[in-house]
This record gives structure tokens, sequence and C-alpha cells, in this order.
């Protein structure tokens, strides 16, 4: 066999360590497509359309206190009556005879001390809270579906790239064993490759088993098995649409939706004080009733109308309605605790997201760099290690440097389209627009 040039051995190992890239992946489900299939069977989100649609009832519930309420009676009593002569039981003469009683009463609500205004207001209130937490909901499930989208693909990136690895490494071991036999290589270049091979196997374990934990997670997500996945292969770097973190600050205490939760609820719960102190204020309703009895001991038919105007001042109340208004007092007061640690949970969050972005949009700019420095590093190693200026261990830390650089591309791509997307949550206003922006970018 003729011996081999150096310059065509390196570019044939660089085509082979890159060759994955360069094969059309099958065609494969995208981010859209899996959120979708979240969306349908996500119980949080389920749970939050329930409550919104019991929002929309209670609202039902409160505005029933502004119409009239027809109530109907009905009864019928069996009297036997036995009359006794001079005290003979033999004299006595017994009769059993029924009476029928029916009424019907309307009663229109007048005045109820304005609480059922108030219960209409914090239903509302309550259907306002109902909106954000399901928005809220969606929010967070697109942001659960990318994280796991975008983990599957990095597990996926480096159990590709372990397997790439352990190749080259392999025919490296090969080619070291080979000089070796031959009396132009030295063992320690042998031994140092079975190092690394055993080491790239071990790695490859672990990139097996760290894929199928990041596909269990879409899984649980979706309710499936993940089919296979939409790739990055890769991404136009953009700015955020607003350059100050302040900005986006000021953006996320404004239509956070948890923040719009807690607002609500404060608004609730302020209602619920008036409400309760409202308990001292009177009732008026106006009545009017139908009733008739027929039968009984004389077979007679009595039909009565009736309409009466009717106020309930409820007094004292033994300090029940001073209690309950203090209790609701104090419900409001732990709502705007929590309003006001939330506002500097969501800045602190707003903040890290936008110089998280910052970040990963630097990381891929270096690493782009990074990979095609590698890229050279590794074809002049090589050369060198062809010519016999470099060793064995040359070649396998330059293929090493290469490979780990591919890797921190590819997971730094994804982590910058995620990025983004955590932005946007973080201000509360992440929407399907973004998501399709993100899916844009997949290949």
């Amino acid at each position: 066999m003729g011996k081999e040039t150096g310059k065509p051995w390196t570019l044939g190992l660089l085509i082979g360590l890159a060759g994955g890239l360069a094969v059309p992946a099958a065609q494969g489900a995208d981010l859209l497509e899996l959120y979708r299939t979240a969306e349908e069977v996500s119980p949080t989100l389920e749970e939050t359309q329930g409550q919104r649609r019991i929002a929309d009832y209670q609202e039902d519930e409160a505005e029933a206190g502004f119409f009239p309420s027809l109530t109907g009676q009905a009864s019928r009593s069996w009297t036997e009556e036995t009359q006794v002569v001079s005290g003979i039981q033999a004299d006595s003469d017994t009769t059993t005879f029924t009476q029928d009683q029916y009424s019907f009463t309307l009663t229109q609500p007048l005045f109820m001390g304005g609480r059922t205004w108030l219960a209409v207001d914090i239903a509302e209130q309550a259907q306002r809270q109902a909106e954000v937490q399901v928005s809220a909901a969606r929010q967070e499930l697109m942001v659960q579906v990318a994280e796991a989208y975008f983990g599957v693909l990095d597990a996926q990136e480096e159990k590709d790239l372990a397997e790439r690895e352990m190749r080259r490494v392999r025919e490296h071991l090969d080619r070291a064993q080979a000089q070796f036999d031959v009396g132009t290589g030295d063992i320690t270049g042998v031994r140092e490759a079975e190092a690394r091979r055993d080491q790239s196997r071990t790695g490859l374990i672990r990139a097996r088993n760290n894929l199928q934990t990041a596909k269990e997670r879409l899984r649980r997500l979706i309710r499936q098995q993940p089919p296979t996945l939409d790739k990055v292969e890769e991404v136009t770097l953009a700015d955020p649409e607003l350059p100050d973190p302040e900005d986006w600050v000021d953006r996320a205490l404004e239509e956070h939706p948890e923040l719009a939760r807690l607002r609500e609820q404060l608004d609730i719960d302020r209602s619920n004080v008036e409400l309760a102190k409202r308990e001292r204020w009177p009732e008026i309703s106006a009545q009017a009733q139908y009733s008739k009895v027929e039968g009984g001991s004389f077979f007679t038919s009595d039909e009565a109308t009736s309409a009466s105007l009717q106020v309930n001042w409820p007094i004292f109340q033994g300090g029940r309605v001073s209690a309950t208004a203090n209790i609701r007092q104090e419900e409001a007061s732990q709502t705007r605790l929590q309003l006001d640690d939330q506002q500097e949970q969501v800045r602190e969050q707003t903040t890290q997201a936008f110089y998280d972005l910052e970040s990963t949009m630097q990381e891929v700019r270096s690493l782009r760099a990074q990979v095609r420095s590698a890229e050279t590093q590794l074809e002049a190693v090589q050369t060198g290690f062809e010519v016999g200026r470099r060793t064995s261990i040359d070649v396998l830390d330059a293929q090493q440097e290469y490979f780990d650089a591919l890797r921190d591309l590819a997971q730094a791509r994804n982590q910058y389209l995620l990025s983004r997307l955590r932005l946007k949550s973080a201000a509360g206003t992440l929407t399907m627009a973004d998501l399709e922006e993100a899916n844009r970018q997949l290949d």
C-alpha cells in the first residue's frame, strides 16, 4: 500500500468530523407543532380555563340579586275528629277530612345595602383575574415546551458529537497502533489514544442517558413519545426590541400577568371589606302573595292576595360584622404585601433575562470564531502529526477542542432562542408571534 500524504488525510478527517452537519435531516416536528399538542393536553391550562368559566357563572349568580324571586308552597293535611256524646264512647262520632293549602310569593329586591352591586363588581374582577391566569398559563406552557424542545436538541447534539468523536478517536487509535507496529510511533501515543477512546465511550453513554431524560421531559408535556425534532443549524442574531433593561422592567411591571392577577385580587379583597361592612345596611324589598285554602272541617275554599313593603335592618349581630370586616381587611393587607414582593421578583427576573440574552448573543459570536479557530488548529496539528512534528496527544487534544467548540456553539444557538422567549415571558408579553419567530429559525 502506498504512503498517504498528510493533506488529503486531513481534509478527509475534517469532512468526516462535520459530515453530519451537511446531510439533510429528515423532516421533523417543529416548536409550534409541539406547543399546540401540549396546549391540547395541558392540565394547568385546562384548569385556568375552567376557572374562567366559573368566573362567568359567578357573575350570573351575582346579577341574579337584581331580579325577582318566585316561590311556591303546597300542602295537604289529614284530620280525624272524634266527638264523644255524654262521655260514652259508643255514642262517639268520628269524622275525617282533608285540607289543601297553596301559596305563591313574589319578592322583588329594591335595596340590599348596595351589596348586589358590589357582588357584581367582584364577579367582574374575578373574570379579569381569570383571564390573566389563562394568559399566564399559556406563557408558562410556551416556555416549558421551548425549554424541553431545546433541551432535547442539546442532548441530541451532544450524543451525535459524542458518537462522531468516538469514531475519530478509534480511527486515530488504529493509526497510532499501526505507526507503533512499523516503528514510526511510540507506545505513549497508543496508550493515550486508548484512554481517550474509553473516555469518549463514557461520554457517549452519558449523552445517551441525558437524551432519554430530555425526551421524557418533553413527553410529559405533550403526553406522547417525542417525534424527530427540527434542529437549529444557524441563527440570525437580533438585538432586543428595547435596548435598555429598565424599559423591559417598566413593561413587565405594567403587563406581567402575575402582577395583574394580584392587583385584581387586591381589588377583590378591598371590595370584600366593603361588602362585609354593608351587612349593617338595611334591606328593602316588595312582596306580593297569593294563597288558597280548600277543605277543612267546614269544606270551605278561601283565597287571599296581599302586597307588602318589607324592611329588614340588622341592628346588632353580636360583633360578627366587625369581625368579618377585620378579616377581609387583613386579607387585603396580605395581598398588598404579596404584590410588593412579586414586583421586586419581576424586576429582578426581567433584568436577569435581559442580560442573559445579551450574554448568549455574545457567546454565539465568540463560539463561531472559536469553531473556525479550532478547525484550523486541528488541520495544522494533523498536518504536523503526519510529518512527525506533532504527537498523537496533540491530535487528540485538537480533536477534543474542536468537538467541544461544536457542542458549545450548538447549545449557545439554542440558548439564544430560548433567552429571547424567556425575556418576553419575564416581561409578561410572550405571544404566539414570538414562538413563531423562534420557530422560523429551525431548519
